[in-house]
């Protein structure tokens, strides 16, 4: 059985995965949310690229889903130098 993310491993996770996806907008010049709607329209040819490329975004998606979960305990030990008002970022915080 897998051992649950921490916040430390999806951290290494996700600055891991960037580069590489960068890479891939560089290389064919369109950013990951264009190639997506393609990709998942199923207007592009099959190859590696295209596979390993989408791969990569699904797990930056369930990483950068996982961070938020984890995040409310890093949120609550910044010295903050004025009270939270953003409704998202507040119940984020005050999560157990």
């Amino acid at each position: 059985m897998a051992e649950p993310l921490t916040l430390d491993a999806v951290l290494e996770d996700l600055q891991a995965i960037e580069p590489l996806i960068l890479n891939y907008e560089k290389t064919y010049k369109v950013l990951t949310p264009y190639f997506i709607k393609l990709y998942r329209a199923g207007k592009l040819e099959e190859n590696w690229d295209f596979i390993d490329w989408a791969g990569l975004y699904e797990i930056k998606l369930r990483r950068e889903k996982a961070y938020r979960e984890l995040l409310a305990p890093s949120l609550r030990r910044l010295p903050l130098k004025e009270e939270l008002t953003d409704e998202r970022l507040v119940a984020l915080a005050e999560a157990t």
